[in-house]
Parts: structure tokens; sequence; C-alpha cells
């Protein structure tokens, strides 16, 4: 499996991002920035992860956004600025990453919700028999469901399936 990673930013370059979001960022997803600036899967594409909470068990995951990257639709700033508002119901939360049919993954930074979400924005999983979301929105399309409580748990995860 190919997979894709940024040049790292720098510590000020990360402060000045999470100043702009409005966001604080933990220090393992600002160490995630540091060292690799975004982590796509380029062949083939995407890969599945496993997931108990819907009913095929798993979820596919397709990349982790940088900043300053060459395609805008893997670019932290502008994803966050395009579509964050739709989770204005959550306070402290980023969209980090993406699965292949545009749903997102999301961090929320603080708090007791805190810790990494899979947001099915495409309800793919709004027919299944287990509707397991943790965080509900105002309609169907912004049910987000807990995947783990710090970005490191999930991001060691993502580097043991690729």
């Amino acid at each position: 499996m190919a997979i894709l990673t940024g040049v790292g930013l720098s510590q000020e370059s990360t402060k000045l991002l999470a100043e702009k979001l409005s966001v604080s960022f933990p220090d393992d997803y600002k160490e995630f920035l540091i060292n690799y600036n975004g982590f796509r899967i380029t062949s083939p594409d995407y890969c599945d992860i496993p997931y108990n909470k819907v009913d095929n068990k798993f979820i596919s995951f397709d990349g982790l956004f940088g900043l300053n990257v060459n395609n805008e639709n893997y670019d932290l700033e502008y994803i966050n600025n395009e579509m964050v508002d739709e989770l204005s119901f959550i306070s402290d939360v980023l969209i980090i990453g993406v699965d292949p049919g545009d749903n997102f993954y999301v961090l929320v930074t603080e708090g007791e919700q805190s810790g990494v979400y899979y947001w099915d924005r495409g309800c793919l999983h709004s027919n299944d028999e287990k509707i397991n979301f943790s965080i509900a929105g105002p309609e169907e399309s912004l049910y987000l469901y807990f995947y783990t409580k710090t970005f490191r748990q999930f991001f060691e995860l993502l580097l043991e399936k690729t």
C-alpha cells in the first residue's frame, strides 16, 4: 500500500494554523503535523479499518489532511474553512481526514467528548441495524461515531493497517 505524506510543519506554523482555525491542537495532533503534515493512501486509494459500531464492522479511510498541499480537497485549512460550520453544534472541533466517499474524520480537541470521530455525512450507515452514533446533530447527515479517545491512538491504528 503506497502512502503519501507531506513535508512537516514548524512549531510556529502549527500555532498559527490553530489560531486561524480557532481551535487548540492536542499535543499528539501537533506532533503529527510537525512530522507528517498529511497522510494519504495513494494505492489502492483507500483502506478499510475495523469499526464494530456499524453493520459491516468496518469504515473506509483515504487520508489525513495537511497544510498547503497540492490538492485543496486534502488541505486542512481549506476543508475546515469550507465545512466545519456544519458542525457548529459542537465546540472545539476540527475536520482532520476523509474516507473515499467524502465522509470525514473529525477531532474534538477539548472537553468530555474529546477524541476522533467518524462523521457519516453521506448517511452511509443510516439504514444500518446498528445505528450506534455518539453525537447527533440536528439532522441525520450530522451523526458522529466515536472512534478513539486520542489522535495518537487513531494514527497508530492507521499505521498498523497500512
